[in-house]
């Protein structure tokens, strides 16, 4: 074989070795994606199936006890049991609206095109949290252009809002969403002026079901694992930087449309 013909031999088996070490490393990083996105299933489910089996109780513990009231005659009693059995229903309805709206974001988007954020969130601040006492303020920069799915980035700054404005106990509310360029993403911050997170949950908050306060705040613990699973589907990244006493900014990367 002459020294072009065995040069040639070795840049073939070079170029069909390197091919074979990157499909080998798909592989395995597909498997392992399979694998996390498994066990993520296994855990969700069960605490799904946990979650709802308080209310499911409270619904039918209370409509046997309605029974026994109505067949005693016990008006006022009667109109108490309904109230809880309506209660638990709620509760039930908004788990399974939060479970259907939670599968949506870990489905790939199919619609990621260059999308305007101020669109975005003129769109969100439509359904703005507010209550007859007081209303946060959002204010924001000039936000820039992204690639991304239109209707999930309204869905993530409303629960980011939601949930800035659930947990905040100053008297007036203030949230304000910013953004910087890092590479070939834009990272956003949505910042407010809360009581702010502990380091140790920073992770924690963004788990299906894992909400931090008791029952003194509604909620089914779905809005911040919404906002994760659906900017991952964009490619970006999810996280809190936050001090306690010193409010909560949650930031996450999108891709830059340009």
């Amino acid at each position: 074989m002459s020294t072009a013909n065995s040069k040639q031999a070795r840049y073939d088996i070079d170029e069909l070795q390197a091919a074979l070490d990157a499909e080998t490393k798909l592989r395995l990083e597909l498997e392992e994606r399979l694998r996390r996105t498994q066990e993520d299933f296994q855990e969700f489910i069960f605490n799904a199936a946990h979650d709802l089996r308080e209310p499911l109780r409270t619904v039918n513990a209370y409509c046997e006890l309605l029974t026994r009231a109505n067949q005693q005659h016990d008006a006022a009693e009667a109109d108490q049991f309904r109230r809880y059995i309506m209660e638990g229903t709620a509760k039930i309805q908004a788990l399974v609206s939060g479970m259907g709206e939670y599968a949506t974001a870990c489905a790939d988007s199919h619609y990621v095109l260059r999308t305007d954020v101020t669109d975005v969130l003129r769109e969100a601040l439509a359904a703005a949290p507010s209550s007859a006492e007081r209303a946060p303020v959002i204010t924001h920069d000039p936000l820039p252009t992204v690639r991304g799915d239109f209707e999930k980035l309204v869905k993530v700054f409303r629960h980011l809002f939601d949930n800035a404005f659930r947990y905040c106990d100053a008297p007036e509310p203030r949230i304000h969403v910013s953004s910087r360029r890092d590479g070939s993403d834009w990272v956003f911050m949505v910042r407010d002026n809360g009581p702010g997170i502990e380091h140790a949950y920073h992770e924690r908050i963004f788990k299906p079901f894992k909400r931090l306060h008791g029952r003194q705040f509604p909620g089914v613990g779905l809005g911040l694992a919404f906002c994760q699973k659906a900017i991952e589907s964009h490619g970006g990244r999810i996280w809190v930087e936050s001090l306690p006493g010193s409010g909560a900014t949650v930031c996450f990367s999108l891709p830059a449309a340009d």
